[in-house]
């Protein structure tokens, strides 16, 4: 992925210069023993590549073929600059963060520093990361609100990748006042008709109705059309309708059943607010005044007065960087031209109050609506991103979190692992915001529901990890929400429990307009001028960092591990019939309920047996409690659970068992080495250890018979 130059980078140029010549060593052999200092101030590269069977290193290579982008790790920024004076390359970040600098190089160039032994610098490729995460693997996607008419029922989908995608089967359903379905039409193609048939409320059309019409083009949007014998479909809800397809793809699609005022464009529909139970907070004067949030994800839209000003109208955001240009952004003048980072701060920090059946209520609808705002803008229009702007974000967040106060950091974003965690420069970057006392909230990530899908950073031990689940279009029944299919599961490569735990993510409004990238793409989702939906654990971590800047307005003396102490410590777990419905590996220590981990307690719950400076600087790293058994089930070690307060409680609430050192016994290096396509070779096997008891053995997809998966899948997950 090419890297994107800024004004900037053109001025960092010193390193194409010409080669010093200096005492001269016959083999890369030679350098061994040897610290970086020593080997750029003796090092005779132009013999150097000779004893290695290469060319000599331009004098002055093109710009044009500085094509390889690395992030080069291992001394002091200074010693690495003189690295690459020496052997030739651009330098376009510093990152102190991580202790190094990300540069272009040649093929040449790239040639002689990876054959510097490993001990001296480490070389990371600058790889790509996403906001959390792209679309899902069928990518075909319903609108949010049917339009009722008369006898008819319409319904959109569109096609959002790159292939054909074909219909093999559609259900119907619908209230039986309306008689029988006269016709199915598919993008005004005829697939059904009847003039005398008794459905009684269903029906179904197979492969052979549908193969010659019902196919969807790439990137091509249709309309499913039903009209009954009878009138009356617009006395009805959408919910008293279904209508579902599957395509020939492996995927399929339902119509969402709806709120009865989702239609209504008065209503804010930020159910999420009351499902928390933030909205009891916001009438107490729990808003998160005070607390500064930090959002880096695709910018804001900065011109919204929810957004740059708190419920007292006053400005709140205290600044806005550029990664990816590297410049300070006036705070008015910042904008995202993707949609997802306005998604997100919405969720966290709309000011504007909620309506709800028309009328505007005492609650708001961002969780915590007074929080104030630093908006850093790291990746471009199409929501991607790389390795060092995401690393030069976090840089600035390290740089400027004392001075701005910034108490949250909300990592919306995610790319697959590469390696154990404390070897990815992300991770090390967002650890070491941890260690300062600065909470990390991130997404678990959308592309479950295997097992084992948690990403980067989620996938770091210290941070809270967020899934995503749904209430099932019933905002007053909490019993029926489900788990999104799509959340990430653990555990992770290391055997932690991941995520920490799940927060509403499902259909959810939020801000954006429609010049923006991702609105543009699926307008059926826009509400009104100024409000989208999407669905993604995206949007539950912004839950959280919204009710962590509750808990931090509450009692400001919080570290960073007594937050994430508090909120596991008050979640709840989804159980059906005295069991629990989700396994910790899907749902974490469970739901997160704002009142509760406001007025929480407990203290020393979190990342026990751990010293995260050890694991920074190498000398210590750590696997976690999971294990798998001789049939392929995952199990926790040492799990114990009671029940309490109707919930399943982890034992000394939610106190993981500490952390095991990363000792001899569970030094992967043979068998858990990443192999070139970035996925763990299949001897993946843990310790044998305590079983589960017998009834909580779980299958493949972690699920109990009795529980269902949301797929959520008329949803744009972002």
């Amino acid at each position: 992925m090419k890297l994107k130059l800024n004004k900037k980078g053109a001025m960092l140029i010193a390193g194409v210069m010409s080669l010093t010549t200096l005492p001269t060593l016959a083999s890369s052999n030679g350098l061994l023993g040897l610290n970086l200092t020593q080997v750029v101030t003796t090092a005779d590269v132009s013999e150097l590549t000779t004893s290695l069977g290469l060319p000599d290193v331009p004098v002055v290579d093109s710009i044009l073929k500085m094509d390889n982008e690395i992030l080069i790790q291992g001394g002091e920024i200074k010693v690495l600059r003189e690295l690459i004076e020496k052997v030739g390359g651009l330098v376009t970040h510093e990152l102190p963060l991580v202790g190094g600098i990300g540069v272009r190089v040649s093929d040449l160039q790239l040639a002689v520093l990876q054959k510097l032994p490993s001990s001296l610098i480490k070389i990371t490729k600058n790889d790509a990361v996403f906001t959390s995460s792209a679309l899902d693997h069928c990518s075909v996607y319903g609108s949010h609100v049917v339009d009722l008419t008369a006898n008819k029922i319409r319904w959109n989908l569109y096609n959002a990748k790159d292939m054909q995608a074909n219909a093999e089967e559609m259900t119907f359903t619908w209230p039986e006042r309306l008689g029988n379905v006269r016709s199915v039409k598919f993008n005004g193609r005829l697939v059904y008709w009847s003039l005398f048939g008794r459905q009684n409320g269903e029906l179904t059309l197979d492969a052979n109705s549908l193969k010659r019409y019902a196919n969807l083009d790439a990137y091509e949007s249709a309309t499913v059309e039903v009209s009954f014998t009878r009138y009356g479909a617009d006395n009805y809800n959408q919910g008293d309708f279904s209508m579902d397809v599957e395509f020939a793809q492996g995927c399929d699609r339902s119509l969402v059943k709806g709120y009865d005022t989702q239609a209504n464009s008065e209503d804010s529909n930020s159910y999420y607010v009351n499902n928390i139970g933030a909205d009891e907070l916001h009438d107490n004067g729990i808003t998160g005044k005070d607390v500064t949030v930090a959002v880096i994800d695709s910018g804001l839209w900065a011109a919204h007065s929810a957004l740059n000003k708190n419920t007292a109208n006053r400005s709140r955001i205290s600044a806005a960087y550029d990664a990816l240009e590297d410049t300070e952004v006036k705070t008015s003048n910042m904008t995202d031209e993707n949609s997802h980072g306005t998604h997100i701060t919405g969720i966290i920090a709309n000011s504007d109050r909620a309506v709800v059946d028309g009328q505007m209520r005492s609650y708001y609808q961002g969780v915590a609506p007074d929080a104030n705002l630093v908006v850093v803008k790291a990746f471009y229009e199409d929501g991607h991103s790389t390795y060092l702007d995401a690393l030069r974000a976090l840089q600035y967040i390290a740089d400027n979190h004392k001075a701005l106060n910034i108490r949250v950091v909300n990592l919306s974003f995610g790319a697959p692992p590469r390696s154990n965690y404390w070897d990815d420069p992300i991770n090390q970057a967002v650890m070491a915001l941890w260690e300062q006392d600065v909470v990390v909230v991130t997404s678990a990530g959308n592309t479950g529901p295997s097992a084992m899908t948690i990403g980067v950073p989620a996938n770091v031990p210290y941070v809270i990890s967020v899934g995503a689940i749904s209430d099932n279009y019933t905002q007053d029944n909490p019993n029926d929400d489900t788990l999104l299919s799509f959340s990430s599961q653990g555990p992770t490569h290391e055997a932690f429990i991941k995520p920490d735990m799940v927060a509403p993510g499902g259909h959810m409004f939020s801000l954006a307009n429609e010049d923006m990238y991702v609105p543009s793409k699926f307008p059926q989702y826009m509400v009104g001028k100024d409000r989208f939906i999407m669905s993604g654990t995206s949007q539950a971590s912004g839950v959280v960092s919204g009710v962590v800047a509750l808990m931090l307005q509450n009692d400001p003396s919080l570290s960073a591990n007594d937050v994430k102490c508090r909120l596991m410590s008050s979640t709840t777990m989804a159980q059906v019939n005295g069991k629990l419905a989700y396994s910790p590996f899907q749902q974490g220590s469970g739901s997160v309920n704002a009142v509760k981990a406001v007025e929480s307690s407990e203290s020393g719950c979190a990342n026990n047996g751990m010293d995260i400076a050890a694991d920074l600087s190498g000398e210590q790293h750590y696997m976690g409690a999971a294990r798998k058994d001789e049939n392929g089930n995952y199990y926790i070690k040492g799990f114990e659970f009671a029940v309490w307060e109707e919930a399943f409680m982890w034992e000394e609430a939610f106190m993981w068992e500490e952390a095991f050192m990363w000792e001899e016994a569970f030094m992967w290096e043979e068998a858990f080495m990443w192999e070139e396509a970035f996925m763990w070779e299949e001897a993946f096997m843990w310790e044998e250890a305590f079983m589960w008891e017998e009834a909580f053995m779980w299958e493949e997809a972690f699920m109990w018979e009795e529980a269902h998966m949301n797929q959520e899948n008329f949803m744009l997950q972002e």
